[in-house]
């Protein structure tokens, strides 16, 4: 009986974890249109992501899937080119120096008079000839991802890193692969750009009003969309216009090309009070929603007060007494009362009802769970 006891206690304490309890509060709610939308992506959200000089592709550090963020390392490319120029440097470092040293020392000729101003200025011109071109060749190093301060000796090592946040749609060129300066290697997709493609009426699109909601549903997940424009003509196979909403997906990248379910919510809107779809559930024929129970409510009070009555009247052998307070018990810790409601309209995950007051608490989600222990509760009142 332990055991059992403690396997009921733990089944009903993970079900109490999964029951959330919101209030009710009032949304916009409008007219409704069902339609297919097609998963797309604009030109100019595909990136690709190239080798800037030419070289040896060694290895990819990512595969097709991936996401990546912007800066994270995405190929390495043995470049001659780059240990040219990593060698160029460090030589342009130390005729710096000696021309430093030149310009230093002329100057100080000059001030003894044992100079010319024109070999003064010849030393200043040489150093800052040199001085360019260096700090020009650290320009184009730092561009390329090299650090030139901490170079010490020549490099042919470049490390090609993504420039903005996306998932890696296509490796374009094999690995071993001798590459010339500005090929795409690697095809990004950007995380935030996912659009979808609506199709509707025409004669619906021509009336089709400037504000405008859409959710898209994919396999029991939704996405808030939103609405940006009409797109200029009819698509061919199907002759029905096309509208463009920028996709929510932060969350998980979506696949292109894949076709959806469009809710589209349309003016003129309405406020109603709201709950989340997930809170309604049929109960003996009806939609319900479960709310807490209210402290004190006035069907213990009578209960308590009918058992008192009983007890008075010397009702009772010990069992039967027992029985009943067994009963009573079960009653009082009802945590959750049935609300019958009338659903009115819905948009996205929230359904408009009548027959719950705004900011009322409702069970939003774990109304199975609820549903459960409704029933077990009936059940047990029906035996006694």
């Amino acid at each position: 009986m332990i055991r059992l006891f403690i396997i009921l206690f733990a089944a009903l304490s993970l079900q109490a974890s999964d029951i959330v309890i919101e209030k009710a509060e009032f949304r916009s709610f409008g007219k409704q249109l069902h339609v297919n939308a097609k998963i797309v992506q604009l030109s100019n959200q595909r990136q690709q992501i190239v080798s800037r000089l030419g070289g040896h592709l060694e290895r990819y550090y990512v595969e097709p899937g991936k996401k990546v963020k912007k800066g994270e390392r995405i190929a390495e490319v043995k470049s001659l080119e780059l240990s040219r120029m990593s060698a160029d440097y460090i030589a342009l470092g130390k005729k710096l120096e000696a021309a430093k040293a030149r310009l230093a020392s002329t100057e100080s000729l000059y001030r003894k008079g044992l100079a010319s101003k024109q070999d003064l200025n010849r030393e200043q011109i040489a150093f800052a000839s040199i001085e360019a071109d260096r700090n020009a060749l650290a320009s184009q190093l730092a561009s390329l991802g090299v650090n030139p301060s901490s170079l010490e000796k020549p490099t042919d090592t470049l490390i090609i890193r993504a420039h903005a946040d996306g998932l890696v749609s296509r490796l374009l060129v094999p690995l071993h692969t001798n590459l010339s300066a500005e090929t795409p290697i690697v095809s990004l997709v950007r995380s935030n750009g996912y659009y979808a493609i609506a199709y509707i009426g025409v004669a619906e699109a021509l009336n089709m009003p400037k504000k405008v909601e859409g959710e898209l549903h994919i396999d029991g997940e939704r996405f808030r969309c939103r609405y940006l424009y009409l797109l200029p003509k009819v698509d061919e196979e199907t002759q029905r216009a096309q509208m463009l909403f920028w996709i929510e997906s932060e969350k998980q990248p979506l696949l292109l090309n894949a076709f959806a379910e469009m809710e589209i919510n349309l003016p003129p809107f309405k406020k109603y009070i709201a709950v989340k779809r997930t809170a309604l559930t049929m109960f003996e024929g009806e939609w319900v929603v479960f709310v807490p129970a209210e402290e004190g409510h006035e069907e213990h009070g009578e209960h308590e007060e009918h058992a008192e009555h009983e007890k008075h009247e010397g009702h009772g052998e010990h069992g039967e007494e027992s029985d009943h307070d067994e009963h009573a018990e079960h009653t009082e810790k009802k945590p959750y009362e049935i609300r019958v409601v009338e659903p009115i309209s819905r948009f996205g995950g929230y359904v408009a009802v009548k027959g719950i007051e705004p900011g009322e608490e409702y069970v939003a989600d774990g109304v199975y769970f609820v549903k459960s222990l409704m029933l077990k509760s009936e059940l047990g009142e029906h035996g006694h």
